[in-house]
């Protein structure tokens, strides 16, 4: 089950030895890491990226969600540089997608205080129990389910658009002379809204297929690497990625 986690320590040091752990659970396959940054509250209540490239290499494949939700750990000022750098819509898209909830981060915000530091992490795991004991002794986990959004908000402006469309093409036919120049203005403009959340719906679906390949891949990589319970545990994790995409797919 794919879930975003935030696992908060009191010190550098702590957060050092999580880092270890998770690679460790990872290369068990335990869980199976998508992406991964520690990071460090400052004491005017920014966030500060700590580099853990030669601690944990593991790969970054458009982890939205993580550089979404650590731009809400910083506070309005830090989620709106956030979103500038990676497209403020589609990081909060996903970070429905993720289940997180003004709740999930002020739990998380209220843990972690300045001179704090934690690893945020998109994450693959089957059970909670091998990441909480081998974490309760340093640190706190927060995690979230990726909730499953049967609509996104630009899919129900393709709707409502259309029925408004509909609507005013029908009101046109039986209507007054002197008042169709102004429908038939408001029919363009809202063809071109439909053309744009149309659009917006193709590049979500995109996004989508995108990241489960790269999912896909990576979860290969180590499964070919891999026998016996580790193995069968990476299988299933893939057929979960191609189920997971393919129930958004058919949600619309």
């Amino acid at each position: 089950m794919e879930k975003l986690i935030v696992i908060v320590f009191d010190d550098q040091t702590k957060a050092n030895a999580g880092f270890e752990i998770l690679r460790q659970l990872d290369s068990d396959g335990e869980v199976s890491v998508y992406e991964a940054q520690m990071i460090a509250k400052e004491p005017n209540g920014g966030i500060r990226y700590i580099d853990n490239s030669d601690e944990l290499a593991f790969p970054v494949i458009g982890g939205t969600a993580v550089g979404a939700l650590i731009g809400l750990l910083g506070g309005p000022l830090g989620a709106l540089v956030g979103g500038m750098a990676g497209g403020l819509i589609g990081s909060i898209g996903d970070l429905v997608h993720a289940g997180v909830t003004d709740e999930f981060v002020n739990d998380v915000n209220t843990a972690m205080t300045a001179g704090k530091f934690a690893v945020v992490a998109d994450v693959s795991e089957d059970w909670v129990t091998p990441l909480d004991t081998r974490m309760e002794q340093i640190g706190v986990v927060f995690r979230r389910t990726r909730s499953e959004v049967k609509r996104m908000h630009h899919d129900r402006d393709v709707a409502a658009h259309r029925a408004e469309m509909e609507q005013l093409k029908a009101e046109r036919a039986q209507g007054r002379s002197d008042r169709l120049a102004k429908i038939d203005a408001t029919i363009d403009a809202l063809r071109k809204k439909l053309e744009s959340a149309t659009e917006r719906d193709r590049s979500q679906m995109l996004f989508r297929q995108n990241q489960r390949d790269a999912r896909i891949q990576v979860l290969k990589a180590k499964a070919d690497q891999s026998q016996g319970e580790i193995h069968r545990r990476l299988e299933a994790r893939i057929a979960e990625v191609r189920r997971d995409y393919e129930e958004k797919a058919a949600a619309g």
